[in-house]
């Protein structure tokens, strides 16, 4: 018998604050527990603990017993509750048991440095006019603009699939990997007036922002 059956997690996980992220990962090795007897970190030719033997207990008793013992130790919760979380996971993996509220809590691109998302939107603004790009290759070019800026020393770039993600956000109708002309003549239909429908070439580069809070950008040396 083996503990080590875990839900494959979402990539949305990263979008919820590491408190949030270490509840559902407490609650994951109790439900695991109740699900198929060990907890994951058991080791090899460990035996299910007395109430969470799956040959001896019915899911129901498991999550009864799981219920009482968490009450026990200070963290109450009903049979019931224990089931609900055991369902969530097994729908929707560990995103099941964070606390959804929590990803409210973050800032638009979640935990992306504004830095990476502003060197996007200039990488996006930059291919209006030119010819048909890659998603690759956007993704690319933000990491070149900020590599080329000292005042982004310190910035950490976020993972590959997470500036993708980036991307579908900060790209949605611009047509950025369509062709040339297409992007040319979307960028030339007469806009309604407001921020919100301001051209991909209107939005402030990475450097032109930073000076416009009084930063300069100095390219590295």
């Amino acid at each position: 018998m083996t503990g080590q059956r875990r839900v494959p997690p979402s990539a949305r996980i990263e979008e919820f604050p590491k408190a949030a992220v270490d509840q559902a990962l407490w609650w994951e090795r109790h439900i695991l527990e109740v699900l198929h007897g060990l907890p994951p970190d058991a080791a090899a030719g460990a035996q299910p603990r007395d109430g969470f033997d799956p040959r001896e207990h019915s899911l129901a008793q498991r999550e009864r017993t799981k219920a009482i013992e968490l009450t026990q130790d200070g963290s109450r919760v009903s049979a019931s509750g224990v089931k609900r979380l055991r369902q969530c996971y097994q729908r929707d993996g560990l995103l099941g048991l964070v606390d959804g509220r929590s990803a409210k809590r973050l800032p638009p691109f979640g935990r992306i440095p504004p830095e990476v998302v502003e060197a996007m939107r200039q990488a996006i603004a930059e291919s209006v006019n030119a010819s048909s790009k890659t998603i690759g290759f956007v993704v690319w070019r933000t990491k070149q603009i900020v590599a080329a800026c000292d005042d982004f020393d310190g910035v950490e770039m976020p993972h590959e699939r997470t500036l993708y993600r980036l991307f579908d956000k900060l790209a949605e109708g611009t047509h950025v990997t369509g062709s040339a002309r297409t992007r040319r003549s979307l960028a030339a239909r007469p806009q309604p007036p407001g921020p919100a429908s301001r051209r991909p070439h209107q939005v402030q580069s990475a450097v032109h922002s930073h000076r416009a809070r009084g930063i300069p950008c100095r390219p590295r040396r």
